[in-house]
């Protein structure tokens, strides 16, 4: 499966989804680095403020830290596309970009190719994971049950 390709266009919004190492700071550095207006973090727990997840929280300007939207209700992907329609809807949007881990990214652009509205450009920024003792194990089992949630959702959200 090939990435939505990233637009040479700054995008309407990032949605990162949470639960993978890396991934708040890479979506941070692309919103920071001018890649969308807006930034979403999704599925980060209920009331978590920015200044806890967001690095640098400290130094942003009001006027930037209220382009950071942090979203505590969904706790799973599905969840979390449901989550990036309505900010989608709400704010018009017509090109977001979705911040995931790179074992993680066929699932997370199924469930969010089904649920956005299709006029909605859609690109990928990939994170992968650290390295470090135990990194092929790791990697093994991440694929493998990976994949068995990615048919699930294949099978859930039908086939396209």
């Amino acid at each position: 499966m090939r990435d939505p390709a990233p637009s040479r266009r700054s995008a309407d919004a990032i949605f990162v989804l949470t639960g993978g190492e890396g991934r708040i700071q890479e979506g941070f550095r692309a919103w920071s680095g001018g890649a969308a207006r807006e930034l979403y973090i999704l599925g980060a727990g209920r009331r978590v403020p920015v200044t806890r997840i967001v690095p640098y929280a400290s130094r942003i300007s009001p006027e930037a830290l209220s382009r950071i939207h942090v979203e505590g209700w969904s706790e799973n992907t599905l969840e979390n596309a449901f989550s990036a329609k309505s900010a989608v809807g709400e704010g018009k949007y017509s090109s977001v970009i979705l911040v995931t881990s790179d074992y993680h990214v066929p699932r997370a652009v199924l469930a969010f190719r089904k649920v956005l509205p299709p006029a909605v450009e859609l690109s990928v920024i990939r994170v992968r994971p650290e390295g470090g003792a135990g990194a092929p194990w790791r990697w093994v089992r991440r694929h493998f049950i990976e994949g068995w949630k990615y048919w699930g959702y294949r099978i859930l959200l039908r086939w396209e």
